[in-house]
């Protein structure tokens, strides 16, 4: 019987294969989206988003993040609450992007 990797040994597995195919040497500009519900790819593609925001120039990267159909079902309170949260997210990743820039 065949025994199932765990999940450490699976990413590990995953990065030694990254590691012998060069892909750090190559600027990392290969991204693996197996797995969309995982919370770090998902923090990816937002991050992704607001990169390309930023690059092409735009002042308020937050404007376009925000789901406003989503906000009109949001009472006052759950909507200050959201709007503070992506705010806080898009902080993060501008954050970020300037850090790697």
């Amino acid at each position: 019987m065949k025994r199932e990797k765990s999940m450490l040994r699976k990413h590990a597995s995953q990065a030694k294969s990254r590691l012998a195919a060069g892909f750090w040497d190559v600027g990392h500009s290969k991204v693996s989206l197996t797995n969309i519900n995982d919370p770090m790819c998902a923090d990816e593609q937002f991050y992704r988003r607001i990169e390309t925001f930023l690059r092409e120039g735009e002042e308020n990267p937050l404007q376009h993040m925000l789901d406003a159909d989503y906000m009109s079902t949001l009472s006052d309170a759950d909507r200050q609450r959201y709007v503070l949260n992506m705010s806080f997210r898009v902080a993060k990743s501008i954050e970020r992007y300037n850090n790697v820039c």
